[in-house]
């Protein structure tokens, strides 16, 4: 019976070794996808010097948000699937008596808690979503980021001013 479960237990680790493979890869392919559309983005705000519809360039951005929002939307999926292979595995180590892997989470717990919100993974479609948000805005003109930006250095300069700084 040990026999078995043993082989069990290796077969699920090294479906978690291909989740996570398969996961990066796709994550790959996403930030590929992406880093073109900024590309083809900025290409298309140059042009000969005259400015790109509006409209078409929130069409660009809009599409490459989605594709942001099903990277994220994957991401969340092998996570889940993630999880049910190594509560599995767990169950297995328990009939083996021995946790390996277990305690190799546990002892990773407390620094995983603290990087799980700062991840690369999980802020880079929101990273691209902002991003095409701030191109979209800047190429319609929708904002005056000249204003903006005299507004929030008198801010600073009145803030500094009642602290005695110049």
């Amino acid at each position: 019976m040990a026999e078995h479960a043993f082989e069990f237990y290796r077969l699920l680790v090294e479906e978690v070794r291909e989740a996570r493979r398969a996961r990066r890869e796709l994550s790959n392919m996403f930030l590929t996808l992406n880093t073109t559309g900024v590309g083809a983005m900025g290409f298309l705000a140059q042009g000969d010097g005259k400015a790109l519809d509006p409209a078409l360039m929130a069409v660009l951005a809009a599409a490459l948000a989605l594709t942001c929002i099903i990277w994220r939307t994957s991401n969340s999926y092998y996570t889940l699937l993630l999880a049910a292979k190594y509560r599995a595995i767990y169950a297995l180590e328990s009939e083996l008596g021995r946790h390996p892997i277990r305690e190799e989470w546990e002892a990773l717990q407390g620094k995983r808690r603290t990087m799980k919100w700062f991840s690369l993974e999980r802020m880079m479609p929101v990273l691209f979503i902002l991003a095409y948000l701030l191109f979209v805005l800047i190429q319609t003109h929708a904002v005056d980021f000249a204003a903006l930006y005299e507004q929030a250095r008198e801010l600073f300069s009145s803030v500094m001013s009642r602290f005695g700084q110049r």
